[in-house]
């Protein structure tokens, strides 16, 4: 479990990166919606998330079903990420970019350990 959350984590790191940087350039130099940039941001890193954590992480098919489990994954702790970074903007003083990193501890929690219950690994394994 370790190793897995080890391997999940140095994903995580790459993709959230990526996405940060998406997010700056979205918000800042698009100037873009916050939430519009923080989807945009979101979603653009999952298709490089979800083949590096298939053949890194859990070692899982790269197939439609777990493309779609990934995303369905995924999808529902942005979900989770809107509301709180919808709840942070209400109560906290920071500009909308650093509001939404603020959201990636929670995301991550929940994306990994979604992950690890539902993406099927080859059979033969």
């Amino acid at each position: 479990m370790f190793k897995k959350l080890a391997g999940f984590s140095i994903v995580g790191v790459i993709s959230t990166l990526f996405s940060m940087l998406l997010m700056y350039l979205f918000h800042n130099v698009f100037k873009w919606h916050y939430q519009v940039s923080y989807v945009a941001s979101y979603i653009i890193p999952l298709f490089l998330s979800f083949i590096l954590n298939s053949v890194f992480v859990f070692k899982s098919h790269k197939s439609i079903r777990n493309l779609v489990v990934y995303f369905s994954i995924y999808l529902s702790s942005m979900v989770t990420g809107m509301v709180l970074l919808k709840i942070f903007r209400a109560y906290l003083p920071f500009d909308e970019t650093i509001l939404s990193y603020l959201t990636l501890p929670v995301t991550m929690a929940q994306n990994f350990t979604l992950s690890h219950f539902l993406l099927k690994r080859p059979e033969n394994q």
